[in-house]
């Protein structure tokens, strides 16, 4: 559940019933003001947030096809090798200004959101601009630079397309529109997370088009998983999201919204938000540690998710709300076997989707949300099948057994103060018990409830108090320590991911916040990045609390608000 990008939701919305607010131009952490930076720990370089255009495309370097794969395992360290190259400077205008609803951007979409090096990708595009380069830049440190360009088209040629009406139920709104450039992913295209920006004469003339490359073999410490499934539920392209319909009040809008949306489809708008604002500083991030990185989708978790047993550490960015069975299933074998978690953000495993597979397609290509029982086809001969809230029944799982907290609040503003931090959490940030991050939540929140079903390893590093209408509500950053040895950090507000990046849409945290933030994330990435980190570092037992115990321990700076519409998270 994202403040922006989507409507805002009532207390029904999270038992399945969708009252919504108009559709609002962001999702999650939104559009970036210009300027700003990310710093990691005392005297680190700054980080251009909104750098020039990248150059015209007679500028930009071809790399001949044709590289070979790696035959073997990548040496450790290539990360941290391949950012110490010179980057291209790259300007992200916001999904809005690219939204290309009038017809006057060239939108685009990937055949799949990732490839392995030796698959051929296709890319199809529409718009009213005759020719076009793609240029792919991979998404890292590179010496403050935050890319660089690697591959780019020849040119390719571009007519506007049709967009399907999406007026039946499910409302399913599927391009299908013909190829326009193939892309070969050889081993110029190392792992990583791209963006392949349409250029014209004058600079970039449509959203760029994500791709993750994967190498399901590698066994890096650390994997990253983009929330595609989260993109593809939030995007509108052809005016029907898993949120809302294309038009009418927000209760109209939101019964009308779609059950089913398509996998391959230009990401637009709110799903475009959710990728720029709520994955890719979480990229850059990782990436300016050092650490080495694998990286993976949804979709190719689904496939294999037992590929999440090649790594110490998962971590996900501030908003991986929607998981399929086979996902979560695999996330509970992964930490079964020590594998660490990392979400850096909040309204995570909050709804189960489903992938489907349409007549002439060979893989999945349409993700079904129905978000109740009754009304999913499925369920009716299988209850267990239901694309509905993880945390009640039916299906049982509530978030806050694997994350020791779950979703309390949206439209929020507000700080945190450290309660239980440990040293190898505070390292470098001058920070103890007591300390205080104003501005640190924003947009969305998750907090320690005492009647979820929380692990006994269950540790509040950090707490909050959010006021409103409906009482007060907590929001908590916390850790776990599973049984099995595994460790599981929550940020506890989607805008941990863009604080330290200064790109989040309604909030300005002080720098101080940002910094700390930074460095924080950074010692919870290198903590975490070898197996079983939670036997190394235990959590300490939490005293249950309420909010209304917390909130006279607190400074002001840890205390502020909720949106009208905040429900209550009902845990099954």
């Amino acid at each position: 559940m994202a403040k922006r990008g989507i409507a805002r939701r009532s207390a029904a919305a999270l038992i399945g019933l969708l009252v919504l607010a108009p559709a609002l131009p962001l999702a999650g952490c939104s559009q970036a003001s210009t300027g700003g930076a990310v710093t990691v720990g005392p005297g680190a370089p700054a980080v251009p947030l909104q750098p020039a255009a990248p150059p015209p495309p007679e500028d930009v370097p071809g790399i001949a096809e044709g590289t070979p794969c790696p035959g073997s395992p990548r040496a450790g360290g290539w990360v941290a090798a391949e950012n110490a190259r010179p980057g291209t400077r790259l300007s992200l205008p916001s999904g809005r200004a690219m939204a290309g609803r009038d017809g006057s951007r060239v939108l685009g979409y990937p055949d799949r959101w990732s490839a392995r090096c030796g698959e051929v990708i296709t890319v199809q595009l529409s718009g009213p601009v005759s020719s076009v380069r793609l240029v792919a830049h991979r998404i890292g440190w590179y010496r403050g630079a935050g890319a660089r360009a690697i591959w780019t088209s020849p040119p390719v040629r571009v007519a506007p397309q049709p967009v399907p009406s999406g007026e039946t139920m499910p409302h399913l709104v599927q391009p299908g529109w013909p190829m326009s450039v193939t892309v070969p992913i050889d081993g110029t295209w190392i792992p990583g997370f791209y963006l392949l920006v349409p250029l014209g004469a004058a600079g970039p003339v449509g959203p760029a088009i994500p791709l993750v490359v994967r190498d399901d073999d590698g066994s890096e410490p650390i994997l990253f998983k983009a929330s595609t499934l989260t993109w593809d539920a939030y995007g509108d392209w052809g005016g029907w999201s898993l949120y809302h319909g294309p038009a009418g009040n927000p209760p109209v809008a939101a019964a009308n919204r779609a059950r089913v949306v398509a996998l391959h489809r230009p990401l637009a708008d709110a799903g475009y938000e959710q990728m720029r604002y709520m994955d890719l500083p979480v990229v850059r991030q990782l990436e300016q540690t050092g650490l080495d990185v694998a990286y993976t989708t949804d979709e190719a978790v689904d496939e294999q998710p037992r590929q999440l047993l090649r790594h110490a550490e998962l971590v996900s960015g501030g908003h991986s709300e929607y998981w399929t069975r086979r996902m979560y299933d695999g996330l509970l074998e992964a930490t079964a076997a020590g594998v660490n978690l990392v979400f850096l953000g909040a309204n995570s495993l909050w709804w189960r989707a489903r992938l489907e597979t349409s007549p002439n397609a060979v893989a999945p290509d349409r993700v079904a949300v129905y978000r109740s029982v009754a009304d999913d086809p499925k369920a009716a001969h299988d209850p267990m099948a239901a694309t509905a809230l993880w945390g009640p029944t039916p299906l049982g799982r509530d978030p806050a057994s694997v994350l020791g907290q779950s979703h309390a609040a949206i439209g929020v503003h507000g700080g945190l103060q450290l309660v239980d931090a440990p040293a190898w959490f505070t390292d470098g940030t001058g920070l103890s018990a007591g300390g205080v991050l104003p501005g640190a939540v924003g947009n969305e929140a998750d907090g320690y409830n005492p009647r979820g079903r929380n692990p006994a390893g269950t540790q509040v590093l950090a707490a909050g108090v959010l006021t409103g209408t409906q009482g007060p509500a907590v929001v908590t950053t916390g850790y776990v320590s599973l049984p099995s040895g595994a460790a599981v950090f929550a940020a506890g507000t989607t805008y941990w991911a863009c604080i330290p990046s200064g790109t989040c849409f309604d909030e300005t945290p002080p720098a101080a916040t940002a910094t700390a933030i930074a460095r924080l994330t950074r010692n919870v990435l290198t903590t975490l990045s070898t197996p079983y980190a939670g036997r190394r570092h235990p959590a300490v037992p939490l005293v249950p609390f309420t909010a209304a115990q917390l909130l006279p321990t607190l400074a002001p700076g840890a205390v502020g608000s909720y949106g009208d519409d905040t429900a209550e998270v009902e845990v099954g």
